[in-house]
């Protein structure tokens, strides 16, 4: 058990993060806008996206640095990736956060899906022409690198 970078009163085990897993999964199985997507990056092997969400989580949350990969390979996985989806997503998983964890804990983890959010809009949103003329793949690479060491936490 440890407790979380973002709020050291807030404690988090395995169980834990598997049961956000948990309910995210469910959640997202039910969104109309995000599960097409999800069917074609999933299939049925939503157990192992559980497990895999449920480590990236945890790396996240006890800034490991050990969950790069993520951003680049959703966006492989899924080159329609839009805002909206990654709206929808943040949006999501704090309803799984609520379901799990106390108000004051999910709030917490509330603000680590907006950082991690932002991050990733970024990259798909540049904000400037000069961003907007580094190459998607770029951009999504340096939003990885940002969230690894940790930048999203600041």
């Amino acid at each position: 058990m440890a407790t979380l970078v973002l709020d050291p009163s807030i404690f988090v085990d395995d169980d834990i993060l598997r049961d956000i897993a948990e309910s995210l999964s469910e959640r997202l199985r039910r969104h109309r806008r995000l599960r097409g997507g999800l069917d074609r990056i999933i299939g049925n092997r939503w157990q192992e996206f559980e497990d895999d969400f449920a480590r990236f989580l945890g790396a996240l949350l006890f800034q490991t640095g050990e969950h790069g990969g993520a951003i680049v390979a959703l966006h492989e996985a899924f080159p329609a990736l839009e805002p909206d989806h990654v709206r929808d997503a943040c949006e999501v998983f704090m309803e799984a956060a609520l379901e799990v964890l106390p108000f004051h804990a999910a709030a917490s983890l509330s603000e680590l899906s907006e950082h991690v959010g932002a991050l990733v809009l970024r990259a798909l949103e540049p904000a400037t022409s000069a961003a907007a003329a580094v190459p998607l793949a770029q951009r999504l690479n340096e939003a990885e690198e940002a969230l690894r060491l940790g930048a999203s936490l600041r």
